[in-house]
């Protein structure tokens, strides 16, 4: 299951960001393209993560959409943005600064996984598009990277998420004890051995 998920994740990375390039659509159609890359992206991170109760899970998934509500004001006006535009400001550290701060209070799992999802959101919108005001309001430079480091990342951890994944002849209990048994087991054949030397 986790394999197939990691592979699913690259899928829709690949596919959406193919999509986007090669049709070009219009502002107000990129979402339907995006958002499912950027579910993916969070997806990556998730299944790369110590295991996290499932309300943290449907709150950081939950969290790398939120961002994305600064675009309704925009949509509502009578002409569009272009998809050249720098995104709002409001895309930014400081967005993400209260809710970081709430869930550091309450230590509520739920916050904490919102937090890491609008964290997780500004990843992929660092190398695709005109990139992302993180440090607003100190800064309004939009900050890049390029898209083939995105792609790279992805890529990455969706080989470990894949390998992660595969059945091992020792796994999880079994590799973290191999140690421990090895030790075991040559401690047990000194002994032996020492036996059999005392015996001729």
């Amino acid at each position: 299951m986790r394999r197939s998920l990691a592979l699913g994740c690259l899928a829709a990375i690949a596919a959406a960001d193919f999509t986007m390039h090669r049709r070009r659509p219009r502002w107000i159609l990129i979402g339907l393209f995006d958002h499912p890359a950027h579910l993916a992206t969070a997806g990556l991170l998730v299944l790369n993560a110590p295991p996290r109760p499932r309300r943290w899970t449907i709150a950081f998934l939950v969290g790398a959409l939120l961002p994305d509500l600064d675009h309704l004001p925009l949509a509502l006006r009578p002409e569009h943005p272009s998809p050249d535009d720098p995104r709002p400001v409001s895309h930014c550290l400081l967005a993400v600064a209260p809710v970081a701060a709430l869930a550091g209070v309450t230590q509520s799992e739920r916050l904490h996984g919102l937090a890491g999802g609008m964290a997780a959101h500004f990843l992929r919108d660092l190398g695709v598009g005109t990139g992302v005001p993180l440090l607003w309001p100190a800064s309004a430079r939009s900050l890049r990277v390029p898209y083939a480091v995105y792609v790279a990342g992805c890529m990455l951890l969706a080989g470990r998420a894949f390998l992660g994944g595969l059945r091992l002849p020792l796994g999880g209990r079994e590799l973290d004890n191999a140690p421990r048994q090895l030790g075991s087991g040559l401690r047990l054949e000194r002994r032996q051995r020492g036996r059999g030397r005392r015996g001729t």
